[in-house]
């Protein structure tokens, strides 16, 4: 009796370490996961970045007023576009709980309607991105900035609907562990994009200390660099595109039935109704920045170009938390279709993203001036960009934790919390605020900046109490 007394205890305390050690080893693994899987989603995303960084830093070294008016350009475009990226976000939730419940299909049916919906959104918020150059000098923009603007805008239109369908085929693949794609695509497409924007920006190609390679182009400005931007969609398109062709599923390999009949018919409307929430979430959030972009234009041709090369700078970094969001929603959508609660991974990616951006806050402040020195020659730009990235470095951390919980929610399949959330800290708070420094206290480019970080500071707290409030009690989420 002793001895089964004894062998019983030492069972129990087996169990027992077994279960107490089962966290720290799921959550190891977990981390291991979403970092596996950022990776390649961030240095895709940084690649993608680049592309605009390329265009700022050539033509900052040509025209202060041809890269204030890109910079315009590119803020109305991406703002512009905001609905049909929302479209393609649909697809994260969409793909990743189709897969984690072993349904392919269901996955790729959801792909081809979203590429139907990225491609109903756009044609519409084109003419209106177009349109929109003529109110440019009414809100007081210098008019020296808004030929070149307009230049940049119709040259960049075709590849705004190829970049939209790359992000959805991203995403499609992201939910099927496949990262390297994108990657591969955005490092050829910035390779593209660093030959052919020199060639129509400047008319040559330079090669530094080994001088430079006269192409006897004339030199297209802003215009030339919008043609580079397409040219570059067109290779991060077609490289993907060659990816997943092959991944069409064949009658007799398409995985099983979805059980669910109303889960398994992904129609354009259906993609609408979830992604149109997420492009008002991102209009509003990018929407701010471009309208601040604009109003940065009122200060002259110095503070839009010190504007544009800070924000590119702080949205090159933010690309690092891109990929970790990516990574998450990927987990967070796994994990709902498993069945699984999905508060482990999305706590970890938010914490990896806040500890990412907390880095990146670090270098602003330690190597402001040759960041600076990247992009412009100008002392006057140099010295307010300096002080941009200042405050850029104050609102990294928050960057961060809101764009990793906002990723949470959308693998989730929670989208409408963020877009009002998005609406009042930026729209009702942070933007008011932002007019109120830069303007009516005179603050100038500083004063929009502090009213930026505001709408962020708020924005992060409200969209990890959502993530918080969803995933509490550890059960699993009902998938959408």
């Amino acid at each position: 009796m002793q001895a089964a007394e004894l062998l019983r205890r030492a069972a129990t305390v087996r169990v027992l370490d077994a279960v107490l050690s089962e966290r720290p080893i799921r959550t190891r693994g977990e981390l291991e996961t979403i970092t596996r899987l950022a990776m390649p989603i961030a240095v895709a995303q940084f690649g993608l970045t680049l592309l605009g960084l390329v265009d700022v830093a050539v033509l900052g070294h040509v025209s202060a007023a041809e890269l204030g008016g890109a910079s315009i350009g590119r803020s109305i475009g991406f703002a512009g576009l905001g609905l049909g990226i929302g479209a393609g976000a649909a697809l994260e939730p969409l793909a990743a709980q189709a897969i984690g419940a072993n349904e392919p299909d269901v996955a790729w049916r959801a792909y081809v309607a979203t590429a139907y919906a990225c491609a109903a959104i756009w044609v519409p918020c084109s003419v209106l991105t177009i349109a929109s150059t003529w109110l440019l000098v009414p809100m007081g923009v210098d008019v020296e900035l808004v030929m070149p603007c307009r230049a940049f805008l119709v040259a960049q239109t075709p590849g705004l609907l190829l970049f939209a369908l790359f992000l959805a085929s991203k995403t499609f693949l992201q939910a099927h562990k496949r990262t390297w794609p994108a990657l591969i695509a955005s490092v050829a497409a910035n390779v593209v994009n660093l030959v052919v924007c020199n060639a129509l920006v400047r008319g040559e190609i330079p090669l530094g200390r080994f001088g430079r390679i006269a192409l006897g182009l004339p030199s297209l400005g802003a215009f030339g660099a919008g043609l580079a931007s397409t040219l570059s969609s067109v290779v991060l398109m077609s490289i993907v595109w060659l990816v997943i062709l092959p991944m069409r599923p064949r009658p007799s390999a398409s995985g099983p039935p979805s059980s669910r009949s109303d889960i398994a018919r992904v129609s354009v409307s259906r993609v609408l109704r979830l992604g149109t929430p997420i492009g008002f979430q991102l209009l509003a959030e990018i929407g701010v920045f471009s309208v601040v972009a604009v109003l940065a234009g009122r200060l002259g041709k110095v503070a839009i170009s010190a504007h544009q090369i800070a924000i590119g700078l702080a949205s090159f970094m933010f690309m690092g938390v891109l990929g970790i969001s990516g990574a998450t929603a990927v987990r967070v959508g796994h994990a709902v279709g498993e069945g699984h609660s999905p508060r482990r991974a999305g706590l970890l990616g938010i914490a990896m993203g806040a500890a990412f951006m907390a880095c990146s806050g670090g270098v602003f402040l330690i190597f402001p001036r040759p960041l600076m020195a990247l992009f412009t020659d100008d002392p006057a730009i140099t010295e307010l960009g300096v002080r941009l990235l200042g405050i850029a470095a104050a609102f990294q951390l928050f960057d961060g934790i809101q764009g990793v919980a906002a990723g949470a929610l959308r693998g989730a399949g929670d989208v409408r919390f963020a877009l009002v959330s998005n609406v009042v800290a930026h729209w009702l708070i942070g933007f008011p605020l932002a007019l109120f420094l830069g303007f009516t206290l005179q603050l100038g480019a500083f004063g929009l900046w502090w009213g930026l970080l505001a709408g962020l500071v708020i924005v992060s707290g409200l969209l990890l109490w959502r993530f918080l409030k969803i995933s509490k009690g550890g059960g699993p989420l009902q998938r959408i």
